[in-house]
């Protein structure tokens, strides 16, 4: 049985006299400032100018104590800062005052509200009485300032409702059975965060106010299978770049989308998609519907290796969700029009073939052409594995796009940089001793050996630089060595804690250390294995202590090859 219920009351309705609001001890302090009231005062006055009737505040989450008393677990500023402003309007006394505010931490809040010493913010006791004045003179100073019209007689008649107009602040009343109050409470303080949107819109969808929607059950069962699915990593980096947005409640992308709600909206004001579904609740199942097609279609584009790889793609280098348009295009042209399309969104993201030849580390589209270089190689596969000779249909990978935003990722040179990158000492001589493990021979010779003695010696940049350009040197020669070590056919994708964990490592030493990563739990994209375990190189004289020229060409090939086939 579904215990809590969203209603709606009036501020009127609560100012008789009645109602007393118990404020929690473990509730945050009363913290709005001046921007907050004036704020709240100019949304006053823009309502009073509209046809409408009805402003609506914050929700109210109560759990209620008696008849007329409820603990408040949401909606404490809003309730204190409309006190402050009935006081400065009506005046009177506490004995009058429309409702109580009673604060387990200290009785004397109430008293505060109603004393002289709100009105200077001098000398006090608290945060909660110093923020309390502040509000206090923000609203005097606003009512003073603002003399075009006589305000305060008109909101008097707003906060009491009996304006010609018939205007009244309507509250969401979201009153929380008495065994949800400390999970209900938790999640609203955690982060100091109020009621979501999706909160919200849970208890309207499920409330005895909804109509339109007969099965309850259902949509309750659908909608927590909605919100595990969205939990699931995978599923939400492919759409979604920046998870702060949507403050733990990922189902909010759906309900902003099924609404129309853009970002920008969704940031100035959390709750703009229920506040538009609460005007049609009327027909809540239609939203419903909406709702559950976009998800369906959602979970449609995540389980086709196209959509998911190129919409993860696009998301990742623009940064921002585009997934609503892409769900509408699938609704106009289906599913394989939908991969066409986002291919040639694609292609428009990376140079043409012919001029992969020309790009260099350094510039802004080289990790790019890295990943997609990588999601091709998986798409690939999994369009050989479809062919039935194969006898497999659906063994393939996906790219882990939650993992380009919980790591970092670098661009790193497969074969070492001629200048020396270095610039410790302690990472000079995990160099040294690592280079000596892996090329003995190189170490052996002479000219070698004295200018190891030299930086044993003195461990200093002049001492190491000759060092390190020897030694490259000599493992070079004879070995095709690259002659564009910044270009693409030297560069992979690599998480920065196995890349700076070898600092600049010769070849051989890098292989070891990657190779090693593979079966760890620690991700390598597969083009990055696949150059370290020399798969680009089919020739029977391919070198597994060094990264060639030839290496080099054939891997380059493979990127214009892959990115071709778009």
């Amino acid at each position: 049985m579904i215990q809590n219920k969203l209603t709606k009351k009036t501020f009127d309705e609560i100012c008789t006299g009645q109602y007393e609001f118990v404020i929690p001890y473990l509730q945050r302090t009363y913290k709005w400032r001046t921007r907050q009231a004036e704020a709240m005062l100019d949304d006053f006055r823009e309502f009073l100018q509209t046809d409408k009737r009805n402003y609506c505040l914050q929700p109210l989450a109560v759990v209620r104590k008696g008849n007329t008393c409820y603990e408040l677990l949401d909606g404490q500023q809003r309730l204190t800062t409309l006190l402050i402003l009935w006081r400065i309007l009506f005046g009177g006394t506490k004995e009058s005052s429309p409702y109580a505010l009673r604060y387990e931490r200290d009785e004397l809040r109430f008293d505060y509200l109603w004393s002289c010493d709100i009105q200077t913010t001098e000398g006090k006791r608290n945060m909660d009485e110093y923020y309390m004045s502040v509000v206090y003179r923000a609203i005097e100073r606003w009512l003073n300032t603002h003399t075009e019209t006589d305000y305060r007689e008109a909101f008097r008649h707003l906060l009491k409702g009996d304006g010609n107009g018939g205007k009244h602040l309507l509250f969401l009343w979201y009153e929380v059975d008495e065994k949800e109050r400390h999970t209900t409470f938790a999640h609203i303080n955690s982060g100091k965060i109020e009621l979501t949107c999706s909160d919200l819109i849970k208890a309207l969808l499920l409330s005895d106010i909804s109509t339109g929607i007969t099965d309850k059950s259902l949509v309750a069962a659908q909608y927590a299978e909605m919100e595990q699915t969205l939990a699931n990593d995978r599923l939400w980096y492919m759409i979604q770049r920046d998870s702060p947005l949507y403050n733990g409640a990922r189902i909010d992308l759906i309900f902003n989308m099924v609404e129309g709600v853009t970002p920008e909206q969704y940031t100035q004001e959390r709750r703009t998609a229920f506040y538009r579904v609460y005007e049609h609740r009327a027909n809540l199942s239609t939203f419903w519907k909406a709702c559950r097609d976009s998800f369906v279609r959602l979970i449609d584009l995540y389980e086709n290796p196209y959509t998911y790889h190129y919409i993860g793609y696009l998301t990742y280098i623009h940064g921002k969700y585009e997934v609503g348009n892409w769900i509408k295009r699938y609704r106009a042209v289906g599913l394989s029009g939908v991969i066409d399309e986002l291919k040639a969104e694609v292609r428009k993201s990376v140079p043409s073939v012919n001029d992969l030849d020309t790009i260099i580390y350094g510039d802004g589209r080289v990790r790019r052409i890295l990943l997609l270089h990588n999601i091709q190689t998986i798409l690939c596969r999994y369009q050989a594995l479809q062919r039935p000779a194969k006898g497999v249909r659906f063994a393939f990978e996906y790219f882990p796009f939650e993992l380009l935003y919980s790591q970092q990722w670098d661009i790193e040179h497969i074969a070492s940089q001629t200048d020396n990158p270095l610039t410790k000492e302690e990472d000079w001589t995990t160099w040294v001793e690592s280079s000596k493990a892996d090329y003995e021979e190189v170490f052996k010779q002479e000219e070698v050996q004295k200018l190891c003695d030299e930086f044993e010696q003195e461990k200093k940049k002049e001492t190491f630089e000759p060092l390190y350009k020897k030694v490259l040197e000599l493992i070079e020669a004879g070995n095709d060595p690259v002659t564009n070590k910044d270009g693409l056919g030297n560069l992979v994708l690599l998480d920065r804690a196995t890349n700076r964990s070898y600092h600049n490592a010769l070849y051989k030493s890098k292989r070891r250390t990657i190779l090693g990563t593979i079966d760890s739990a620690t991700f390598v994209p597969p083009c990055t294995a696949n150059a370290f375990l020399k798969r680009y190189n089919d020739t029977l004289d391919a070198k597994l202590w060094a990264w060639t020229q030839q290496d080099y060409e054939k891997y380059l090939n493979d990127i214009k090859d892959k990115i071709g086939k778009i």
